[in-house]
């Protein structure tokens, strides 16, 4: 058994194998309190072989969810526009509102991105698991110590099965990122309740900016609508049958449209990275000064 709050290096995980190479770190489910399996996101996992990329808990898993920018202050300041929402008067005293973009001297950032581990739940010899996917203990380290410092996080323990002497379920894996909402129309005025709950944690000026994007899209009535859980909290997709486009749209302010076609869940549930240099189909449309207009012309097609 593991134990810590992390580990900094792969001797006790090798240790702890003894001598087993091909391994799962796994956890047992029915230790797990209800509430903490609420919090990681895990309650969705009913079935062997379910899988989903579980919440945003805390520095590890923020990292395992969306990658990490790293400031570079050894390189000098670059401009960058910031959207913001603002409400304002004109000259006739009439309120007005709308996004507005203010250039902002910036240090330039290296991304890094997410890992995306995700978890899984697995029988074995009779018991439930939350497991990782399998690993190979003598190659890649970094990627070893992630998975272990992501579990550690999550339980705060978890064991080590060495797959040559454990029978594991064959069971394919299945993904349980979205919920899928009942068919029909919907508006802003509906759009604008389901997102609401997402949005609570944002600024003003930021939350106005999401509500923007998310009401330019709802204008053309989708018909779909599917949200992210756990780890694809706060994503959306609105999808437009009979043209059959799907938007991915997200609370977060970086982040750009992902514009998919039949195959959106399969393709929604990789990362950024893999989307942009897998050769999948997709269109991906930046939140700049002619991101409505790009998608006014996606819809009007």
């Amino acid at each position: 058994m593991i134990k810590g709050q992390s580990i900094k290096g792969i001797a006790r995980l090798i240790a702890e194998a003894k001598g087993a190479n091909h391994v799962l770190f796994v956890a047992q489910l029915d230790v797990v309190a209800p509430e903490r399996q609420k919090e990681i996101g895990i309650h969705f996992l009913q079935n062997d072989g379910d899988s989903i990329l579980a919440s945003d808990v805390g520095k590890t898993s923020s990292f395992n969810v969306s990658g990490k920018e790293i400031k570079r202050k050894d390189l000098p300041l670059i401009k960058k526009a910031i959207p913001q929402y603002r409400t304002w008067k004109d000259w006739h005293g009439r309120e007005h509102d709308g996004i507005q973009h203010r250039t902002m001297d910036v240090y330039p950032t290296d991304f890094i991105s997410p890992p995306s581990e995700r978890l899984s739940l697995k029988e074995i010899d009779g018991v439930m698991y939350v497991t990782t996917r399998q690993l190979d203990l003598t190659s890649d380290p970094d990627s070893l110590i992630h998975l272990a410092n992501l579990l550690l996080e999550y339980f705060g323990e978890f064991e080590i099965f060495d797959l040559s002497k454990l029978k594991i379920s064959s069971v394919p894996t299945r993904q349980l990122q979205w919920e899928v909402l009942p068919k029909g129309k919907y508006p802003w005025s509906k759009v604008s309740e389901i997102v609401a709950p997402y949005l609570v944690k944002l600024s003003q000026s930021e939350k106005g900016v999401i509500e923007h994007r998310m009401r330019e899209i709802s204008k053309y009535e989708p018909d779909f609508i599917a949200t992210g859980r756990s780890g694809y909290s706060g994503y959306f997709v609105y999808g437009f049958t009979s043209k059959r486009i799907y938007f991915l749209e997200s609370r977060h302010l970086n982040n750009a449209t992902y514009i998919f076609g039949d195959a959106w869940e399969e393709l929604s549930s990789l990362s950024k990275e893999e989307i942009i240099n897998g050769g999948h189909e997709h269109s991906r449309v930046i939140h700049d000064k002619n991101w409505i207009s790009k998608v006014r012309n996606f819809l009007r097609a």
